[in-house]
């Protein structure tokens, strides 16, 4: 029987892009980065590095770790264009983070739509998460507010 598959986003999921905005720019609205968009932009494109150095989300390590027993894991996430040291430094995290067991799993896209799979973990419904084919799990939000709530889902549904 083959594992089914699991996308996992890496910004506000498993790496914790909020606090290293915050970090290096404590006023900006974290409750709506869509209205400080161009501001975080800014703020990423004079830290180039921000990538490489994002706390885990808490839970994410272990929970993911949990699941690439259960799933056939990948992470699909969205770099910034505009911050062509984001794409490499989402790699390097991943790796930091998980070591062999990402090797060759990172997908960067802006239309996570034409993915094909089972699940999406996604704090987001931007870059085509929303209209994502298989279940898109909104991860902080009523229904999974928590790496928990998630763990706890896919366990049930593998």
């Amino acid at each position: 029987m083959s594992k089914k598959i699991l996308y996992i986003d890496m910004d506000g999921v498993v790496a914790d892009f909020h606090k290293g905005v915050l970090d290096l720019c404590p006023d900006v609205d974290t409750k709506n980065f869509e209205r400080d968009f161009d501001r975080v932009n800014r703020i990423c494109e004079n830290n180039p590095d921000i990538f490489h150095n994002l706390e885990p989300m808490e839970g994410a390590i272990d929970a993911v770790n949990k699941l690439f027993d259960v799933f056939d894991v990948y992470f699909l996430s969205t770099p910034m264009w505009n911050v062509p040291p984001s794409f490499t430094g989402k790699r390097i995290w991943l790796e930091d983070h998980f070591g062999q067991k990402c090797e060759k799993r990172l997908i960067l896209t802006h239309r996570k739509d034409l993915s094909i799979g089972d699940f999406l973990v996604d704090d987001s419904t931007r870059n085509g998460a929303g209209e994502f084919k298989g279940m898109h799990i909104h991860i902080h939000t009523d229904a999974f507010p928590s790496w928990d709530h998630v763990i706890e889902f896919l366990m049930k549904n593998k």
